[in-house]
């Protein structure tokens, strides 16, 4: 697993995440109807589906403005279709980033095991031949 990859598109995603999010909010700011909950159970509705398409079509529209800066070689299409994807998942929110960080967290943790258990290996093959004229 190349974890190099994976934590640029993760802080990519990461950063369109929190540009988004400030776009929700300018929004949110200029229209009172989004920015205040309602109190009737329908209107309250309307209000938080309102924000999560505001936050997708945020999310693909800060992807958009940023795709000159999105580096290469990473596996995101070079296309409208990474571009789509990367707003889609920008406009996840908070709990996206919570999601990412814990699997972020488990595959550091799992190659760091690996590794150890490489050196572990090598040190009992070591043990077990050990060098004849010393």
């Amino acid at each position: 697993m190349d974890t190099t990859k994976l934590t640029t598109v993760i802080s990519l995603l990461i950063a369109l995440s929190i540009a988004s999010e400030r776009l929700v909010d300018i929004i949110k700011g200029l229209v009172p109807w989004l920015n205040q909950q309602r109190r009737k159970p329908a209107e309250e509705g309307w209000r938080k589906a309102a924000l999560q398409i505001l936050a997708v079509i945020a999310g693909i529209t800060t992807a958009w403005l940023a795709s000159a800066a999105i580096p290469k070689g990473v596996g995101i299409p070079d296309d409208w279709t990474g571009t789509l994807a990367l707003g889609l998942l920008a406009s996840g929110g908070s709990g996206f980033w919570n999601s990412i960080l814990t699997y972020v967290t488990k595959a550091k943790d799992l190659k760091a095991a690996e590794a150890e258990t490489r050196q572990i290996e090598v040190r009992a093959k070591r043990a077990s031949h050990p060098k004849s004229g010393h």
